[in-house]
């Protein structure tokens, strides 16, 4: 499963009240925070407010979407390894 650039787009601009983006069956979703609980077995990937602290209320170009995916798709394949923070 991998996060793409396109998916931390529909996080950051999506009407979605407190939005969250998880993996549940095997596909990206962006669900509100209160209807977290109705998605059992999914995986939290990142919510809207920690992209936002990272990289401030900006445009994002395609290299730093880019970016931002590669680092999520990678803490959520090896949970344990340790990962860098996020990119600048």
């Amino acid at each position: 499963m991998a996060i793409t650039g396109r998916d931390i787009e529909h996080l950051l601009y999506t009407d979605t009240p407190d939005p969250i983006m998880v993996v549940h069956n095997g596909e990206t979703e962006i669900v509100a925070a209160a209807r977290l609980g109705g998605y059992t077995g999914a995986l939290v990937v990142c919510s809207r407010a920690e992209i936002l602290r990272r990289v401030g209320e900006r445009d994002l170009s395609e290299q730093d979407l880019g970016g931002l995916a590669a680092a999520l798709t990678q803490a959520i394949q090896d949970p344990t390894r340790q990962q860098p923070l996020w990119p600048a």
